[in-house]
């Protein structure tokens, strides 16, 4: 009995303690919900039939379409091949950032990608223009528009425009919902008006295009028309007669042309005739050539042969005047046995026995 005592008294305790710990709260910062779409945003043109070209926007400018009520047909498309529109791009150009509720006053409008809101959810939604086409004012070709307005009734006209500009801009969106009593919350969490909207839901993606118009029967208006085709016209009968001068010129110059082609055959003919002819002279020309050559040859080696026997004779011949000159400088002396001496130049003068015969021995000496 008294264990069971002691027992209560330590439940009792600690539920005492318990309640006496302050509870865990987490501070939330309010957000303000509904801000407005910018102004001009508001003022752009959102045509929800347009919307298969968010991902060539470049396409759907210069087209003429059809609005009929709800429903948007594109008729055609009148741009000039050697001018396409001009496009450019953007990635931050951030146009609009907060989070709606259900009392948005563009709850589920196209104008935002049909982003509906229910009761008791907030979404978060982000604008971005991320790429703008365009026509400048000499890009459009107002004759073309005004030859196939021609055909156009009066009650179509009125419903017909043209697309000048056109818009992309994504629509990230992700929704929040609305915390219930005491649930556990995770993910992004915050407060408006006291009640606490959490989510761990991603971004989703969505686009949205928007378009400058112009009415046909306003194009038309800034335009004369008649002017235009008159003008075209004459234009185009001016570009025909000058297509028939150049067509004349051309063909007299293909004459001239053949004349010459002719004339330069002919020469060819010729020439090839006479080259011939050539060759044949080239033939027997070349035998005499290799003929003259040859004597040519012989006659150099007899040149140099006769070279060489002049050089030997003229050779001989100063050895012969050499020796005559020496011959004239030899001195020849005689002694007689008693000693006696007698020099002479030649042996001429006199002779070598006879000098014996008078008893003289002979000794030569050269100088």
């Amino acid at each position: 009995m008294q264990s069971r005592f002691y027992s209560v008294l330590f439940l009792l305790f600690a539920a005492q303690i318990l309640f006496a710990q302050p509870s865990r709260k987490i501070k939330l910062n309010p957000v303000t919900v509904g801000f407005d779409l910018p102004e001009s945003y508001k003022q752009r043109t959102f045509i929800k039939g347009l919307a298969g070209f968010v991902n060539k926007i470049d396409q759907l400018v210069g087209a003429m379409i059809l609005v009929d009520g709800n429903k948007t047909s594109v008729l055609t498309r009148f741009v000039r091949q050697e001018k396409p529109p001009v496009v450019t791009t953007a990635t931050s150009d951030v146009i609009y950032n907060s989070k709606i509720d259900s009392k948005f006053k563009f709850n589920g409008a196209y104008s935002i990608a049909s982003t509906k809101v229910e009761k008791d959810n907030i979404c978060e939604i982000i604008l971005t223009d991320i790429g703008y086409a365009f026509l400048p004012e000499d890009y459009i070709p107002y004759l073309e528009i005004c030859r196939a307005a021609t055909n156009v009734a009066p009650e179509t006209r009125s419903k017909t425009y043209y697309v000048r500009s056109a818009k992309l801009t994504t629509v990230y969106t992700r929704a929040f919902q609305k915390v219930q009593g005491n649930s556990e919350v995770s993910g992004v969490v915050f407060s408006v008006g006291g009640e606490v909207f959490s989510t761990t839901d991603q971004f989703k993606l969505d686009y949205v295009v928007s378009v400058d118009l112009v009415s046909l029967e306003k194009l038309l208006s800034l335009h004369n028309c008649n002017d235009l085709l008159n003008n075209e016209e004459i234009a185009r009968r001016e570009k025909a007669e000058k297509a028939r001068l150049e067509s004349m010129r051309a063909d007299e110059e293909k004459k001239a042309r053949e004349q010459e082609a002719l004339a330069a055959k002919n020469q060819v003919e010729e020439l090839r005739r006479t080259l011939s002819e050539s060759l044949v002279r080239t033939v027997d020309m070349q035998g005499q050539l290799h003929e003259a050559q040859e004597r040519e040859r012989a006659a150099l080696e007899q040149l140099n042969a006769a070279i060489r026997r002049a050089d030997e004779m003229t050779a001989r011949a100063q050895a012969a005047q050499q020796n005559v000159e020496n011959r004239e400088e030899i001195i020849l002396t005689f002694k007689s046995k008693e000693g006696k001496v007698l020099e002479i130049k030649s042996l001429e003068e006199l002779s070598e026995e006879k000098l014996r015969e008078l008893g003289f021995d002979v000794e030569i000496l050269k100088r």
